[in-house]
């Protein structure tokens, strides 16, 4: 085995750095959230979490809205990150049929079925999410936001099968199939329910409108795996856009990693020149847009300054030199 030395690009976002006020409240109850459900119960992993500070992605990614709406997408991330971690790291993402009948009883509790005593942890925090998210929200955003977890669960199964058989992705089924293992599109709806928004179809399925979410989606995730690389490498996990190039066009993990951040870079300028180009939407006024693009701004940028303030990838913004074993 073979070390290699590797720095990381600096990844950088010309957006304001902004957090919520409620930044510590969010992330105490977080914290007592988890426990509450059980989530986690091995103290070591507890302590991970606690670092890894969750509840302050979702203050910096929704910087404007209300507490209690705060308290639930943050606790919608932290599922999210747990059931991820299941999959990556506890061995669950290399069981498709086991995690195909998990993703199934999700979709069950969001489309309004109760808990059975029986149900793992997992489902009974989830059913909690639900309801409170359906105290806030009406049955059509329900329906689009169960629609945006179902893709999740669905490219979460791709990526087990994928383990599974130990088949690589090529670059651009990797590239079509990353927007939805992030989860982001999920984000992307409880805009709406952070800002306490309605968004009518004819602006939210406007092409720009699209385009600037999958954009955003794009920065976020392509981010968070030159983040993510040391984490996933070690675990021996290929879904990560760098190793996939890498693999692809047979190039240096260091030239992946500098083609990636690249990729990034024209992402962002790609979403500041359309930005200046939506149109006025019938029945929508212009400040429910600006508030709507305000919060994808604020996830590029908040998803990296929490990234280099977490422990969850051990990644300080200062410390981006390393060796990684390279095969």
């Amino acid at each position: 085995m073979t070390t290699e030395h590797i720095i990381l690009p600096h990844l950088t976002c010309p957006f304001p750095e902004r957090i919520s006020p409620f930044a510590d409240q969010v992330h105490e109850q977080t914290l007592e959230w988890v426990k509450q459900h059980q989530l986690i119960t091995d103290p070591h992993a507890f302590e991970h979490l606690r670092l890894s500070k969750f509840g302050r992605l979702a203050a910096r990614a929704y910087p404007d809205a209300a507490l209690d709406r705060l308290e639930m997408i943050s606790n919608w991330n932290t599922w999210l990150f747990v059931i991820d971690d299941q999959c990556d790291e506890s061995g669950l993402g290399k069981h498709p049929d086991q995690l195909h009948a998990l993703h199934n009883r999700c979709l069950e509790i969001l489309a309004g079925r109760l808990t059975k005593p029986e149900d793992p942890p997992l489902i009974h925090a989830l059913s909690d999410i639900y309801t409170r998210l359906r105290q806030v929200s009406s049955q059509a955003w329900m329906l689009r936001f169960a629609k945006s977890a179902s893709e999740y669960f669905e490219a979460t199964f791709w990526e087990a099968e994928n383990r599974y058989q130990h088949r690589w992705p090529n670059t651009d089924s990797y590239m079509q199939m990353r927007p939805f293992s992030g989860g982001l599109y999920t984000d992307i709806d409880l805009i709406e329910v952070a800002e306490n928004l309605e968004i009518p179809c004819i602006a939210r399925s406007h092409p720009h409108m699209v385009k600037l979410a999958n954009l955003t989606n794009n920065v976020v995730c392509w981010s968070n795996d030159i983040i993510s690389l040391k984490k996933e490498k070690a675990h021996g996990d290929m879904h990560n856009m760098v190793l996939v190039m890498q693999h692809e066009l047979n190039i240096s993990l260091q030239d992946a990693l500098n083609l990636v951040k690249k990729l990034i870079d024209t992402q962002i300028q790609q979403f500041q020149s359309l930005e200046k180009q939506l149109p006025r939407f019938a029945n929508c006024p212009e400040l429910v847009v600006k508030k709507y693009v305000s919060v994808l701004r604020a996830w590029m940028r908040g998803n990296l300054d929490w990234a280099y303030e977490s422990k969850r990838y051990s990644t300080q913004q200062d410390s981006t030199e390393y060796k990684i074993n390279a095969a």
